[in-house]
């Protein structure tokens, strides 16, 4: 009868470890999966304070306003965002001044992360987001469009978006 049950059971063994992969050979990124490599790709990423804060680096504060869940994205991921763009303005409610773009909130704006495509300041505070992540980045002139500006945009502005983080694609 074990003999029988081991003859049943080595079948079942060797289909279940099929299906955890892909036919190159690549382990199959399930739920479980995912979780496992956001964590992983997480521990890379810099951490927020108990408000939710993120000292990216000089010029860059994140601050998440919802947290997200799975992976987080990474270089070259093709990231879909929803978004508004103000001003910065130290006396505004929130510090958001003019709002100057939004996307719209129906289809979201898509960008490669570190192709070029998009200001210094986005590539450097998406880098890290979350899934369902939503994120406020306040964004120096020197990390946004600098001395130049980019009409609306004055020259030197301190930007502040509001991003949320609603699809990742790998490259």
């Amino acid at each position: 009868m074990n003999k029988f049950k081991l003859l049943l059971g080595l079948p079942v063994v060797i289909l279940l470890a099929a299906c955890s992969r892909t036919e190159q050979g690549e382990v199959n990124e399930g739920p479980a999966a995912q979780e496992e490599a956001s964590a992983v790709v997480a521990t890379n990423c810099p951490k927020a304070d108990d408000r939710g804060i993120i000292e990216v680096q000089d010029g860059l504060t994140a601050t998440i306003t919802k947290k997200g869940h799975g992976r987080a994205a990474q270089s070259q991921d093709y990231a879909d965002v929803h978004t508004t763009l103000w001003l910065y303005d130290e006396a505004a409610e929130g510090g958001r001044g003019q709002e100057i773009w939004a996307s719209g909130g129906v289809r979201p704006f898509q960008f490669q992360l570190d192709a070029g495509q998009v200001i210094k300041g986005w590539d450097l505070g998406v880098n890290c987001m979350l899934l369902g992540e939503k994120r406020e980045l306040k964004i120096a002139p020197e990390l946004g469009y600098g001395t130049q500006g980019k009409p609306p945009v004055p020259p030197n502005a301190t930007l502040l978006f509001e991003i949320e983080l609603v699809n990742l694609t790998p490259p």
